[in-house]
């Protein structure tokens, strides 16, 4: 049987003692980071040996797995923290399994996802993970405006060096309509999470008031942001459209009312 195992996202006494058990019968172990898997399974005084299965190897490394599992052998997946596949590797060896009738299970456990959720304070009826934000530049603007048009509660991963100019970004597209919690450090000695508006976060972080320091995830409430801007009856639509093609004047219209680009220009061709 293959098992993904969730791992702890800091605190080692997370882990489950179904984990555990499986983890000391499993006859092989394969873990996004060895190192970090290894004191793992020292501290529960796990003595095996660990091999990689990373994002640079993993479509190598799936067809010896798949192998072993062939052979009736035990197989567990591990990432350095959290849940295989869910931003870490695994989701190759998956869709392997599945394409080749390999049975596989979950053992469930941390998710640094739900735990930032609870912890945020945020509305947690409905949410939508969407991983690390994109590093490019115009990518990150562009992935961080189109955020306007979701009605969920928003889970990021982000890194501590890239934090404040992404609070930046975000305070110049929402200022106050929208709140955020900055997770960080989450089951550790310093756990801390930091909320409030994106122009709240920025002079915080302007003012050295945040530790950026270990792992951050973050957590965003956008409910407030199809209230803002202008209402675009069809006075202003006229007046657009009258200096602009319908595709400038959906943009723009866009820019400043924080409303879907999509649904203004459909609107401009029903009316």
């Amino acid at each position: 049987m293959l098992y993904f195992i969730a791992s702890p996202i800091g605190n080692l006494n997370d882990i489950s003692l179904r984990s555990i058990d499986v983890l000391k019968k499993i006859d092989f172990i394969y873990a996004e980071d060895t190192r970090n898997t290894k004191k793992l399974l020292n501290f529960f005084e796990i003595k095996k040996n660990v091999s990689s299965l990373h994002e640079h190897n993993e479509t190598q490394v799936a067809p010896k797995i798949l192998d072993l599992l062939e052979q009736n052998n035990d197989v567990a997946i591990l990432s350095d923290a959290g849940m295989p596949a869910i931003s870490d590797p695994g989701y190759y060896l998956i869709t392997k399994c599945i394409h080749h009738n390999q049975e596989f299970t979950v053992l469930p456990g941390p998710s640094s996802v739900v735990n930032a959720l609870v912890l945020s304070g945020m509305p947690p009826s409905s949410f939508l993970f969407l991983g690390f934000i994109p590093r490019k530049k115009e990518q990150k603007l562009q992935f961080l405006r189109n955020l306007a048009q979701e009605k969920h509660t928003i889970i990021l991963f982000e890194t501590v060096k890239r934090l404040s100019d992404t609070i930046y970004i975000l305070s110049k597209l929402y200022s106050s309509n929208i709140n955020i919690a900055i997770c960080r450090e989450m089951t550790k000695l310093h756990e801390e999470v930091v909320r409030g508006s994106a122009n709240h976060i920025l002079d915080l972080l302007e003012n050295d008031k945040v530790t950026l320091k270990g792992e951050i995830v973050l957590v965003l409430d956008l409910t407030h942001i199809n209230n803002i801007g202008i209402n675009i009856d069809n006075k202003i639509k006229s007046a657009f459209l009258d200096k602009l093609p319908p595709k400038d004047a959906a943009k723009l219209l866009s820019l400043v009312s924080g409303k879907s680009k999509r649904e203004i220009y459909k609107s401009f061709l029903d009316s």
